[in-house]
């Protein structure tokens, strides 16, 4: 029996140990929504533009954008220096798209801190374009505004649309404008639109989304605009 306990008896006690030490926790990965995914805010290193209101930080394809108290993401979108200016318009943001590409479909991520009660609006705008230009000082359609669902907290799916609905222009006849053309734009472009016979097809040009809520506790609310140009 003694020697059956020095067999077994080490064995033991070392199986006893294992048993009552701590199992590490297995990390959970972040879920991720779609191509995007909402990770740590934009930090003090991120660019600035134009104002201290306002940083950017871009990871892959994803820019993420602060803007005041409010904090978006989408793909494919990039500040315009040019346009923004925060001190006159300090709740609306200028932003363009990279070539060949569309907010619609996109997961557009939202965190806003202390708010509640925030809803999202989305509308769009037509242009006549003319080879590789839009004709954006013209005449446009605009669509009417459209609220976006939550598909989770804080996350939304831009509204797509319709050949019908981006061919939408208001009326007018190719002689507007190929004077249009004539007075505003190169002389390459006027000769181009004075060989047509019929007017050229409308297309997007812009994407406007719209966020309104209000702080928590508090009667202050949040208003801020995006306005997203199309590049070709």
């Amino acid at each position: 029996m003694k020697t059956l306990f020095n067999i077994v008896g080490p064995s033991f006690i070392i199986l006893m140990m294992a048993c009552q030490q701590p199992i590490t926790p297995v990390k959970e990965k972040p879920v991720q929504i779609d191509t995007m995914q909402l990770i740590a805010l934009p930090a003090p290193a991120a660019e600035k533009i134009a104002s201290n209101e306002v940083s950017v930080v871009s990871r892959d394809s994803t820019t993420y954008v602060r803007f005041g108290d409010c904090y978006f993401s989408l793909d494919w979108i990039t500040p315009d220096q040019y346009r923004n200016d925060f001190e006159r318009h300090p709740d609306t943001i200028f932003l363009s798209l990279a070539p060949k590409h569309s907010i619609e479909g996109q997961m557009l991520a939202i965190t806003t801190g202390e708010a509640e009660k925030m809803k999202v609006w989305q509308r769009y705008e037509t242009s006549i374009r003319v080879g590789q230009q839009l004709i954006k000082n013209w005449k446009h359609h605009q669509g009417n505004w459209e609220q976006l669902h939550p598909e989770a907290s804080n996350f939304f799916i831009c509204r797509k649309y319709t050949t019908a609905q981006t061919a939408l222009f208001p009326e007018a006849s190719i002689e507007d404008l190929q004077q249009h053309v004539k007075k505003h734009y190169s002389k390459e472009l006027y000769h181009a639109v004075a060989n047509l016979e019929t007017m050229p097809r409308a297309v997007i040009s812009t994407y406007y989304l719209k966020f309104n809520g209000t702080l928590r506790n508090s009667p202050t609310k949040i208003n801020k605009v995006l306005i997203i140009d199309v590049t070709l």
